[in-house]
């Protein structure tokens, strides 16, 4: 039955879920999460193809010589070279390949290639509020604030002018690729893990990209592999997720940067994340973040605060905190403003690498959202710690129901279950009629759940509580690999 009918006649649209084959490789982050890969000869040909075949629609023709205009082959072309490019490699409007001809000298920029830029570059995306500059450590020398600046400024004409995406990922893969010098290769893969949480690639161009990563995860000199399996799955996260409204910020340039080696709070599995915390709090069952989060909307008058969960907190700030907590500052600093907590809660969530009810309980979950009972037997199934997640943060929300908290915060459970089943369950159907469809039963599963389930009584072994300080104001040190450093490896 297609989309249509299926909204016509009031049912929720099955997904079909994504199929992992048991006996395939795998490859391991830093963080310890493992996941399936191509074989090796396997990504090479389909690299090889998809690239060939990319080639002889997209890219433009690029001619050597003076007299004879030979054709330069693509394998020529997507070459690292030291020159500056006189033309796109993507075929581009006009306008659009002078911007591409600037891109690829910041590119050569960033990654040493090019030791200083002629002229300016335009000011429209480099503009930062000074709070967020003043919450960070400052840079070591101008060069590497310039060099930041440059990159925010590329990674926002990437925003701004979607047809040149393309042409940035590959101007970058060429300059990866028999790259002489393995500190150049560290600072275009640092490159490419940034542009992995501004933009993706189209969807023409997202196997051969995908080729190139999965190509370099066994690439061991300069720790490449780590930085190739962080980037190939950033790549599938942000294709499902797409581009962001403006250019990080350069603390968030800088966190990404290192983002391969150090495994950050956000966009994690939850495993991960549980193994990152225990050395500090081995006797926490849910992620740190989330009784953080809890206490400190509660401390700032979150029960009283209209809209809550709603309203989005400053965007600026959310980012500041979000930094914050991912260099290990567990503090509420400056901060006074309770939508700023329940905006982070809910990116946290939204951002999960793997979502809270597994894909595989996903047509299970709308099917039987009407069953209020139903509803709380999946709860009850749920893997450990995604149940505990669950339980901790529907909590949470029954503590908004009480008929004077909703006349201060005007959200009854209709209304928090409609903000909040986005980040709870998470629909991987590219169809738009799929997820407007699906999205009312979601609510009702959600809505369900803050009305029946009892959460000191599902898990034995947990019984969520609240307002109790769980995180005391400690910092944990942090490593980075700056790039005013020098690659050790």
């Amino acid at each position: 039955m297609s989309p249509v009918k299926n909204r016509a006649t009031g049912e929720p649209i099955l997904v079909q879920p994504r199929v992992v084959t048991v006996d395939a490789p795998t490859a391991t982050l830093s963080s310890g999460r493992t996941y399936p890969v191509l074989p090796h000869d396997l990504a090479s040909d389909i690299l090889q193809f998809s690239e060939s075949d990319y080639a002889k629609q997209y890219f433009s023709t690029h001619r050597i010589g003076f007299l004879f205009r030979r054709r330069v082959p693509v394998a020529q072309m997507m070459s690292w070279q030291k020159t500056p490019l006189t033309t796109p490699l993507l075929a581009l409007n006009r306008d659009l390949s002078k911007h591409a001809v600037k891109v690829f000298k910041v590119i050569q920029y960033i990654m040493g290639d090019r030791e200083r830029l002629n002229g300016k570059l335009p000011s429209e995306h480099l503009s930062q509020p000074a709070s967020l500059n003043s919450s960070t450590a400052s840079l070591s020398s101008s060069t590497s604030s310039n060099m930041l600046e440059q990159e925010r400024w590329l990674l926002g004409e990437g925003l701004t002018q979607g047809e040149l995406r393309d042409e940035i990922y590959c101007q970058v893969m060429k300059q990866l690729t028999t790259n002489p010098n393995t500190e150049s290769t560290f600072k275009g893969w640092q490159l490419l893990c940034v542009l992995l949480i501004t933009f993706p690639p189209s969807k023409n161009f997202e196997p051969s990209l995908s080729g190139f990563i999965q190509q370099h995860t066994a690439k061991q000199e300069g720790r490449v592999d780590v930085m190739a399996k962080y980037c190939l799955r950033r790549l599938s996260f942000i294709s499902m997720k797409g581009p962001r409204g403006k250019p990080p910020t350069t603390a968030e340039i800088e966190t990404a940067s290192d983002a391969a080696f150090n495994p950050s709070t956000f966009g994690e599995s939850l495993d991960a994340i549980i193994r990152l915390q225990e050395r500090n709090y081995p006797h926490q069952k849910v992620p740190i973040i989330l009784p953080f989060l809890a206490d400190g909307i509660l401390a700032l008058g979150g029960t009283k605060a209209e809209g809550i969960f709603r309203v989005p907190g400053d965007g600026d700030s959310v980012s500041d905190l979000k930094l914050r907590i991912d260099k290990g500052y567990y503090t509420l600093d400056g901060v006074d403003d309770p939508h700023i907590l329940a905006s982070l809660m809910k990116l946290w969530l939204r951002e999960l690498c793997d979502p809270l009810v597994p894909e595989e309980m996903y047509n299970e979950c709308i099917s039987s959202s009407k069953d209020p009972e139903a509803c709380v037997h999946i709860v009850e199934r749920l893997p450990t710690i995604n149940r505990r997640v669950v339980l901790f943060v529907v909590s949470f929300l029954q503590l908004f129901l009480d008929d004077r908290t909703q006349t201060l915060t005007k959200m009854t459970p209709a209304n928090l279950a409609l903000v909040m089943a986005p980040n709870l369950l998470r629909c991987n159907s590219d169809s738009m009629a799929v997820v407007f469809t699906n999205a009312q039963y979601e609510q009702i599963f959600v809505y369900n759940l803050l009305l029946h389930l009892k959460c000191g009584e599902v898990d034995m072994d947990y019984t969520p509580a609240h307002g109790l300080g769980a995180v005391p104001a400690i910092s944990i040190s942090r490593t980075s690999k700056s790039r005013s450093r020098r690659n050790p490896y």
